[in-house]
């Protein structure tokens, strides 16, 4: 490895360059000094930024650095400052980096790049007043990049200048139309102003126009919760979550330095953050670099199949892990946790049964004390028909960890499939002791306390799936169904009052289900609540078009609601459907209810 250049090696000094500067003329026999100022390539060579240590750094980049540093010492040009500056800054050399960018401030001052840069820095020292100052210096130079202006207004709200901060978004408004992130940070200064009004306008005019922003979601979720209104937001919450991580507003310079980077820590991070919001690739190129500037460590091999995994590339996925643990093994280290239980999944997942059998036993001999690979082989000795063995791997895995998630959980499966229901149960509900929002697990339970007629543990087991997943439609028919037997519980002890408010919440879950509409629309009716009654009412029509009862139900809301005409032919039709299909009950009061609207 190459020594790297410190400050004293690092080329002429500033004092010699200046005195070589001086230059004695005479003029008229009188003597005089004339001091000229260094070029712009001496003031570059004079103060450069020496290399940095090079300590657990790919090799890759110590020779990009070393090229760029020796390009710049050789040309003293600012083309060559830029690329080596640049590598600093987006490989983690923040100190060096720091002084490139003043360096190129001095020597090109009509650059706003350069202060940019240096503001990210001092953001990340956590020097917030020199943040501003140097964003403020940015904009000053290029009015028109609006991302410095979106950070300024971020900084200016953060340190509760309200005014400051309103102007600085608006700046961004001008130059991004509709922007969402300049409008949900007016929308939160309305907030801290104390107009939640003007707040909750606010955020739902950005989430009408960019139904996929998180952060707008959440805010109005959290609002929603305050004010006491448990549909909205749960509803905002469940957006939020499909809309994935909060996405950072697009940064062109920014991008400029992540293409820079040659370190994989950094890498990594970047390609993560890609595939959480599904920008660009969804990381694949940040992860594939990764492993290109370091191919001989096994834990990038592993992290890059774990990406190829959760983008559906298994036969990928499977040559990285293995080529982890190739690497691991040629190294005498023991082979990694994470990589055996991915590739042992993988090979399952495939078909692969006895492959990944071996494996995970593989794995087992390496790490005895992991409940996720006996969970992991439990799952491979089932898929083989090893069912007794199977049930031995999940309880093994138990004993290691009782808590374990996915262990209760498939465990709990196992005495399903043997119709051992008092077995299963314990073993889902152990399941929500690490993940109370395990989806799988509060389903079964749900079922099951519905079908037991649990129905306090069953509304629990309800609202705690319906919280969490909000927008699932399996989801929302399952609460439903738990809601509606929840209101004809209520009927039984004569509390109409709680009934309807049960039967409204099933039917704003599932609004086409026939049973929820003939509840809760014969109930409004019977009630008195004529106006409340029609929506379910045309529902339940619609699902039964030719059951007599539907339309005389419909007919009497439409009755009393003022509209005599349709309500009549509504119950001529009726009576048709009553007297084919012999209901002389339907029929009599149909005909009586004709009889009235004639007199």
């Amino acid at each position: 490895m190459a020594t790297p250049v410190t400050e004293s090696n690092s080329g002429p000094s500033v004092g010699k360059m200046f005195a070589a500067a001086v230059i004695l003329a005479a003029a008229g026999g009188v003597g005089t000094y004339v001091v000229l100022a260094p070029s712009q390539s001496e003031r570059i060579l004079a103060t450069l930024p020496p290399l940095p240590s090079f300590e657990r750094k790919p090799a890759a980049l110590e020779q990009r650095l070393h090229a760029a540093h020796a390009a710049a010492r050789e040309s003293g040009s600012i083309e060559d400052l830029i690329e080596y500056v640049t590598l600093l800054h987006a490989n983690g050399f923040a100190e060096r980096a720091a002084q490139g960018w003043l360096l190129l401030g001095s020597v090109d001052p009509s650059n706003a790049q350069w202060p940019y840069y240096l503001a990210h820095l001092r953001r990340d020292e956590g020097d917030i007043g020199e943040t501003a100052r140097l964003l403020g210096q940015t904009v000053e130079i290029a009015p028109t990049y609006s991302p410095a202006w979106l950070q300024l207004g971020d900084l200016a709200l953060k340190s509760a200048k309200w005014d400051l901060a309103q102007s600085h978004y608006e700046e961004r408004l001008h130059l991004v139309a509709k922007d969402p992130y300049a409008r949900i940070g007016l929308a939160r200064i309305e907030l801290q102003k104390g107009d939640r009004s003007a707040a909750r306008e606010a955020l739902n005019e950005i989430v009408k126009d960019h139904p996929q922003f998180s952060s707008a979601h959440n805010l109005l979720a959290r609002m929603y919760r305050e004010d006491g209104d448990k549909d909205l937001a749960n509803r905002h919450r469940w957006e939020g979550y499909r809309s994935g991580r909060f996405i950072t507003a697009e940064d062109p310079w920014l991008r400029e330095l992540e293409a820079a980077c040659l370190t994989p820590s950094m890498l990594f991070v970047y390609g993560m953050v890609e595939f959480q919001t599904g920008r660009g690739d969804l990381g694949r190129s940040a992860y594939e670099r990764a492993v290109e500037y370091e191919p001989e460590n096994p834990g990038n091999h592993e992290l890059l199949g774990d990406l190829y995994r959760k983008l559906k590339e298994p036969e990928l996925a499977r040559a990285s892990l293995r080529r982890s643990l190739e690497l691991s093994a040629a190294s005498g280290t023991s082979p990694s946790l994470l990589a055996l239980i991915h590739l042992g999944a993988i090979e399952r997942e495939i078909g692969n049964f006895a492959s990944s059998r071996a494996i995970i036993a593989q794995g087992i001999e390496s790490h005895p004390a992991s409940p996720e690979l006996q969970v992991e082989l439990g799952l491979s000795l089932d898929a083989l028909g090893e069912n007794e063995k199977a049930g031995d791997a999940f309880r093994k895995a138990i004993t290691m960890s009782p808590n374990d998630t996915a262990a209760n959980f498939h465990l709990g499966e196992w005495w399903l499939r043997r119709d051992e229901t008092e077995q299963a149960i314990p073993h889902f509900e152990q399941s929500l002791a690490l993940q109370p929002t395990f989806s799988p697990s509060l389903r079964y339970l749900l079922q099951y306390t519905l079908g037991t007629n649990q129905l306090d543990k069953a509304q629990e087991y309800a609202d705690t799936l319906l919280g969490a997943y909000y927008g699932d439609s399996e989801v929302r028919q399952l609460v439903a169904i738990c809601y509606l037997r929840l209101g004809r519980e209520q009927l039984t002890r004569n509390e109409t009052a709680t009934a309807i408010d049960r039967f409204r919440t099933a039917r704003k879950l599932d609004a086409d289900d026939v049973d929820i509409a003939f509840e809760l629309g014969t109930l409004l009716l019977a009630e008195g609540s004529f106006r409340e009654a029609l929506p379910p009412l045309e529902t339940l029509l619609k699902k039964r078009p030719t059951d007599a009862r539907a339309h005389f139900f419909l007919a009497q809301a439409q009755l009393m609601d003022g509209r005599p005409r349709a309500a009549k032919s509504l119950l001529e039709k009726g009576l048709r459907f009553a007297e084919q299909s012999g209901n002389r009950s339907t029929a009599a009061n149909i005909r009586e209810m004709l009889q009235a609207i004639s007199r």
